[in-house]
């Protein structure tokens, strides 16, 4: 028996009676909630239903306690996010909107405000290295974790070496519970796809987290320095196939803000 089952049969017992008398007026919906009559033992009796209000109502503490196991599960797997101190502050107050990111910067804050709304799906950020895009899948991860929900932010090279290193016979952690915790997830947000050294074994693994989350309907965000055609041959059709329906490609056409910033320093050293 589940647990909503359970907590329905409770408040059954609770409200059996020899009455008919007496409806009952569900307190959250104010909806009258009339009374079953019902045999028991050669015994008539009625039964008083519960409206689905008041069930779930009686449901929320125990779906309060699988979200926090759930929730400390993926802290032990992967404490939430591996952002890293560089990105730890990232927002979307600070992060510098340039010529060609502007499409990225107001996909990404829509995506947040109306993230329940997309029902599975999500954005995928392609384009030249060190032009925010990651910035902004960090920035995704902070505003999203601080609502509530429970976001894993991990970059392919990391994530793959995580799964190789439980083939040691002394990890603490199994493939299968990483799997797991990538499904549980709110959103998974894998930072630079692609740039992971190409195998079939490579290529497997990656068909099954992107097959795992499609399946369960749960979104994935990238982001990539490839352009999709490219993202395509590495990662395998069958990977791209499901990650391109659930994830809308956008370019970010910005330049390297990394390389602009090297240019401005060299600037300020040319003189002396």
């Amino acid at each position: 028996m589940n647990a909503l089952n359970k907590v329905v049969e409770n408040l059954i017992q609770a409200n059996m009676t020899h009455s008919h008398s007496d409806i009952r007026v569900c307190p959250y919906c104010q909806k009258e909630v009339p009374k079953l009559e019902i045999e028991i033992l050669g015994k008539k009796r009625f039964v008083q239903p519960v409206c689905k209000c008041e069930a779930e109502k009686a449901m929320e503490p125990i779906k309060r306690a699988e979200e926090r196991k759930q929730e400390a599960e993926l802290k032990r797997l992967f404490s939430i996010h591996d952002i890293g101190e560089r990105f730890n502050e990232s927002n979307f107050t600070n992060f510098i909107v340039r010529n060609g990111s502007e499409k990225c910067f107001k996909l990404a804050k829509k995506y947040v405000e109306e993230f329940d709304e997309w029902e599975g799906e999500s954005l995928m950020f392609w384009g030249e290295p060190g032009n925010g895009k990651s910035h902004l899948a960090t920035a995704v991860t902070n505003e999203l974790t601080a609502r509530g929900k429970r976001v894993v932010f991990i970059s392919m090279p990391d994530l793959l070496e995580k799964i190789k290193a439980t083939f040691n016979k002394n990890s603490v952690e199994t493939e299968s519970e990483i799997m797991k915790g990538l499904q549980m997830c709110d959103l998974l947000i894998i930072d630079d796809i692609g740039a992971e050294k190409v195998s079939d074994w490579v290529q497997e693994v990656i068909f099954r987290i992107v097959d795992g989350r499609y399946k369960k309907v749960k979104p994935i965000m990238a982001t990539s320095n490839l352009e999709p055609k490219e993202l395509a041959e590495r990662i395998g059709k069958r990977a791209y196939d499901r990650l391109i329906e659930i994830s809308q490609p956008i370019q970010n056409e910005a330049t390297s803000y990394r390389r602009e910033k090297a240019k401005a320093r060299m600037e300020r050293f040319k003189d002396l």
